[in-house]
């Protein structure tokens, strides 16, 4: 394919996702789905904080349970 129709089909393409775009913020449903979009963004960092420490906690249980394994294996051994 030659280099200028390439850039024609991106252009192309680009200019339909900024008239998807366009729509998206004009229509009511837009706006809306934007509003929940950007409502679960702001929250997504206490999420993903909630997440971690939960996980923090799991691993912590888990390491202390290998730590009795291993000392009741060097007990018997």
């Amino acid at each position: 394919m030659q280099k200028s129709k390439q850039i024609t089909y991106g252009l192309g393409g680009l200019g339909v996702l900024l008239g998807g775009v366009g729509v998206l913020l004009v229509s009511e449903r837009g706006r809306e789905l934007l509003s929940k979009i950007n409502f679960h963004l702001e929250r997504a960092p206490e999420t993903i904080e909630q997440f971690a420490d939960a996980t923090q906690v799991e691993l912590d249980r888990i390491q202390q349970t290998l730590d009795q394994i291993a000392a009741r294996l060097q007990a018997v051994g």
